[in-house]
């Protein structure tokens, strides 16, 4: 991934508390953590859209 686009997201605090243990646990950063879950669930939806195109 060479460009980055910078966006800005509102999280509820909660939410956002348990992002950071998480991504403490995993030994990256917040921003590092929320683009893995997107990527992971890009693909799972992808995943899941091609099996929906077969029918």
């Amino acid at each position: 991934m060479s460009d980055i686009s910078k966006t800005t997201i509102n999280l509820p605090v909660d939410l956002k508390k348990e992002l950071k243990k998480i991504a403490i646990d995993e030994d990256t950063s917040l921003s590092g953590l929320i683009l893995k879950m997107i990527e992971e669930g890009m693909n799972s939806r992808n995943k899941s859209n091609a099996f929906s195109d077969e029918d």
